[in-house]
């Protein structure tokens, strides 16, 4: 197992202080991180590979990648097909969306092209803000969420730096 490929241990801390258990989770990318996320949360994995499918006990849905005009504008290969999720959006109130999927070689902006069908008053964890894109994707999804923005820093297991973000809704404030 890479450790390095794991969202840090620090956003199951931060979701455990402040995110109630039973709540729905919706990943994007899936990987052992998730098996301790269902545990304690009602978690929907979005996933690519089919070879990540299963491995947590989580509600799995499979996207394959498609060409996505967000991802391209981005310089970035593609996104999650849309249909399925927005599907599983529209039938769940979502209270957390961790992205941390599709792997950055694919990249992650597609969510932009999907942002008409997600919830405003959730929580979104973006991991990974430490490269480029995904601070690039911080931002942009920051803009649009409007909520309060807060930027953690973790290490890797070899010491070097990695940071993450999370974006709060206007009503939470970072107070429940």
């Amino acid at each position: 197992m890479n450790s390095d490929w794991m969202m840090p241990m620090e956003i199951h801390a931060w979701l455990s202080e402040n995110i109630k258990e039973g709540s729905t989770i919706l990943e994007f990318g899936s990987g052992h991180g998730s098996i301790e996320l269902a545990k304690r949360y009602d978690l929907i994995s979005i996933e690519h590979d089919k070879q990540w499918i299963g491995i947590s006990e989580s509600r799995y849905v499979h996207a394959l990648i498609t060409d996505n005009p967000v991802s391209e504008e981005n310089n970035q290969v593609g996104w999650y097909e849309t249909t399925p999720i927005t599907e599983v959006v529209q039938e769940k109130t979502i209270t957390v969306f961790i992205v941390d999927g599709p792997p950055g070689e694919i990249g992650r902006h597609g969510i932009l092209s999907i942002t008409d069908s997600l919830p405003k008053d959730a929580v979104f964890i973006i991991d990974d803000i430490h490269r480029n894109a995904e601070s690039d994707l911080f931002q942009k999804l920051s803009q649009w969420h409007g909520g309060e923005g807060e930027i953690y820093t973790s290490a890797y297991e070899n010491g070097k730096e990695r940071k993450w973000g999370v974006l709060l809704p206007n009503s939470v404030g970072g107070s429940e």
